[in-house]
């Protein structure tokens, strides 16, 4: 930045400015360069794949289905299998999210069995062999009445047309038996072993063979396995009186385990258990569950010992939530010649973590099959080590918990945000109004404190609140904002506008700092992303961006003012922008398409307006254009990244390829209409008509409250009506984006509209002690 025109004393004071907020934000960073685990119990960012490695290729694999098991169910006591075998595994936690927040099982299977997040039906059980009797007739009549073909010799789905015709109807293409075709087209055999049928003392079974569902080919059939009541056997204790025949589900299992094959086995137990919890007391049901674990890893042990660790592999999956909360599941693999430690994948980024529309790439990866261009997921691959075994099973638990915590607060501090937003405007409005010199200064170092807060609740992710508290964390975070607000106001004594600088260089710089150590403060906080929501798991989230697009073009006027608005403080501005767009856009930072598409032309009306540029269509195409160049050439640099390193960017690129503009087309439609539903169900919302209604008091009492730096401001406030429109409409979370990026423009405003006076007269050199 130039210091011409400034002076000594000028550059002295900007000096002492620049080295404050340099402070303050390695000060707010030092959580995050020292943090070794807490809330977000994240063990390496996105960027990391230290000792990465793909999978081998097997003969045969189990696929162990344990329905609702989470890690925190584990190295309890209860199940010394599998936690002997998962020690010795490659692990992580499984995010569960499909097309629904809550995955139930149909969900479940019907979008392993895709690849893509998918839904089922409330028929997803129906699955028999042809002979079996079901609705007054043979399965295999009823199979024909509702497709027009053959059973053949094979289990069959009835509700296979049901599932194609419920998933058309999504935008998420997903192709039902895209597993099940391409293990078929590689000669892979497929059985599955699976009963979880509710039986009540009158009227017929309810079935519950969805398990079918995961490993049906495009007809909707599996040719081998066992799914009817000869798996089972009468427990007057057990839910719905009957349980899993161990041996029966191993001979079984020794029957299909031949040849190059997958075999699902469903720890049937597992899912009656939860079903039935309506039915139980809230002790009784721990009981039961207590129960069907412990058969669970007897039949576990059994099943493992049946394969050959040189030549076969074991993936353990949990394909569907606990109908009592949303959580991770349990995602394990064991192989030949793959080390212990902890999963990731190319949806993830992040070790850890993997998703439910991952298992079926990983299948097909494990018996060396070619994965369908419509599978949305990427294959598990082995990431950092981890620690021990006892480590990397307390990291799951950790994130699965912090999740759970995150998730439960995320509304409560969104409310509280906005509500502290409308309160401190409304103070302001009071000391205006009333001309209280002191109640503005009080006023004004609130707004800082607002600021404050969202860097706050980011550190916050380093400390282990699931287990402190949440009233430890409130204190916390508007203890940390109201500190964040006193060294602002110490350390920017030389200039009125100097607090609101370094109140809005904390939230800018922070979130910059993040994205380049790798994002470890974006997972499990509030204003970041959930691994339960699944919508991302690296770079820079939608609520993020909403605060580093906001706080960019901000300082950028606000630069340009304290500095005289010179040829150097419109560099410095400028700056500002070009540094967001690239955090916000290189894949290995914020990966962010939406946000680049939204801000590149923001920052170009906010820039063309502070180079007194009047706006023509010209303009505005020459804006658009770079805006694709942006785009082509953060996706030029994705391509040039290795397969299982690339964003979702990347990833729409190569599907573009393989399936036309369509995948295009579908993430269109897909994030409009999320959008849209949220809404009218957002808090954010309401920050709207909080931020309209102190805009609109300032027109009606106080027109020249913020006059003295209008000419500076006014590019900014354009770049933030342009980046707010785009922001809602290319993002799927939709208002959340303007209505965060509104929560630190009236922060900015309530400040400005507290000291004009002081303002004004500090920059025409006159004492402020006038101030009225």
């Amino acid at each position: 930045m130039s210091t011409a025109g400034l002076g000594p004393q000028g550059r002295a004071r900007r000096g002492r400015v620049s080295l404050a907020l340099g402070g303050l934000v390695l000060a707010l960073a030092l959580p995050v360069l020292t943090s070794r685990g807490g809330a977000s119990a994240s063990p390496s960012g996105p960027a990391g794949r230290a000792g990465a490695a793909a999978l081998p290729v097997v003969q045969r694999v189990l696929v162990l289905s344990v329905p609702t098991l989470a890690w925190t169910d584990l190295h309890e006591g209860e199940t010394p299998n599998l936690d002997r075998w998962l020690d010795q595994s490659a692990v992580a936690d499984l995010s569960l999210r499909g097309v629904r927040r809550s995955t139930n099982r149909g969900d479940g299977y019907a979008t392993v069995s895709a690849g893509t997040r998918a839904v089922g039906v409330a028929e997803s059980g129906l699955a028999f062999w042809p002979d079996e009797e079901v609705y007054g007739g043979t399965a295999a009549a009823v199979y024909r009445r509702n497709t027009g073909s053959d059973q053949g010799d094979a289990i069959a789905s009835l509700a296979v047309a049901a599932l194609r015709s419920r998933n058309a109807t999504l935008d998420f293409d997903a192709v039902l038996g895209s597993l099940g075709d391409a293990l078929a087209r590689h000669g892979v055999g497929r059985a599955v072993i699976a009963n979880a049928d509710e039986r009540f003392a009158t009227g017929g079974p309810r079935y519950q063979r969805d398990a079918v569902t995961a490993l049906m080919d495009g007809r909707g059939t599996v040719p081998g396995g066992e799914v009817g009541p000869a798996l089972t056997i009468a427990d007057p204790l057990a839910p719905y009186g009957v349980r899993l025949d161990a041996d029966r589900v191993v001979a079984a299992f020794e029957a299909a385990w031949t040849g190059r094959a997958v075999t699902l086995v469903e720890a049937s137990d597992l899912a009656r258990a939860d079903s039935y919890r309506p039915l139980a007391s809230e002790a009784q049901r721990e009981v039961l569950r207590r129960d069907a674990l412990a058969a669970t890893d007897d039949l576990v042990g059994e099943l493992v010992r049946l394969v050959d660790l040189e030549r076969d592999a074991v993936l353990v999956v949990s394909p569907y939530h606990s109908s009592a909360r949303v959580h991770l599941g349990v995602a394990g693999i064991r192989a030949p010649g793959l080390e212990p430690g902890l999963l990731r994948s190319a949806s993830t980024r992040r070790s850890g973590f993997v998703t439910l529309v991952d298992v079926a790439p990983t299948i097909i990866e494990l018996v060396g099959a070619d994965r369908p261009a419509s599978m949305e997921g990427r294959p598990f691959e082995r990431g950092d080590r981890g620690g021990d075994a006892s480590d990397r099973a307390a990291t799951l638990v950790g994130a699965d918990r912090a999740a759970r915590f995150r998730d439960s607060m995320v509304f409560p501090v969104a409310a509280v945000f906005v509500a502290l937003q409308l309160l401190v405007w409304m103070f302001a409005a009071w000391a205006i109004t009333r001309r209280r010199s002191r109640a503005r200064k009080l006023a004004a170092g609130a707004a800082v404190a607002l600021l404050g807060l969202l860097p706050l609740t980011y550190l916050a992710g380093t400390v282990p609140f699931y287990r402190i508290g949440v009233g430890w964390y409130w204190i916390f975070v508007l203890g940390g904002a109201t500190a964040v607000a006193g060294v602002a106001s110490l350390a920017g004594r030389r200039h009125p506008v100097d607090p609101l600088l370094i109140g809005l260089g904390a939230v800018f710089g922070l979130l910059v700092l993040d994205m380049v150590l790798g994002a470890p403060l974006q997972l499990n906080t509030v204003f970041g992303y959930s691994p339960t929501v699944g919508g991302r798991f690296a770079g820079l989230g939608n609520l993020a961006f909403g605060q580093l697009a906001g706080a960019a073009l901000l300082l950028c006027g606000l630069l340009v003012h304290r500095f005289g608005g010179g040829r150097g403080a419109r560099a410095a501005g400028i700056a500002v922008l070009a540094v967001a767009v690239v955090i916000d856009g290189m894949p290995m930072w914020g990966s962010d398409v939406g946000g680049v598409l939204a801000l590149v032309p923001a920052a170009g009306i906010s820039i063309s307006l502070l180079a007194r540029r009047r706006l023509r269509w010209r303009l505005v195409a020459l804006w658009g254009g770079a805006t694709l160049v942006a785009i082509a050439s953060f996706a030029a640099v994705d391509l040039s990244r290795p397969p299982d390193r690339r964003t979702h960017l990347g990833r729409l690129i190569e599907t573009i390829g393989d399936e036309g503009f369509s995948a295009f087309e579908t993430v269109v439609v897909r994030k409009l209409g999320a959008n849209l539903a949220v809404v009218t169900s957002s808090i954010w919302t309401a920050m709207v008509p909080v931020v309209l209604a102190f805009v609109v008091f300032l027109l009606w009492r106080a027109p020249g409250r913020i006059a003295g730096i209008r000419r500076d401001l006014d590019p900014a406030l354009a770049g933030l009506v342009v980046v707010g429109f785009l922001g809602f409409a290319l993002n799927d979370s939709g208002i959340a984006v303007p209505g965060i990026m509104l929560g630190v423009v009236n922060a900015t405003l309530v400040y400005l509209a507290l000291r004009p006076a002081a303002i004004d007269e500090h920059l025409a050199g006159e004492p402020q002690a006038s101030e009225p």
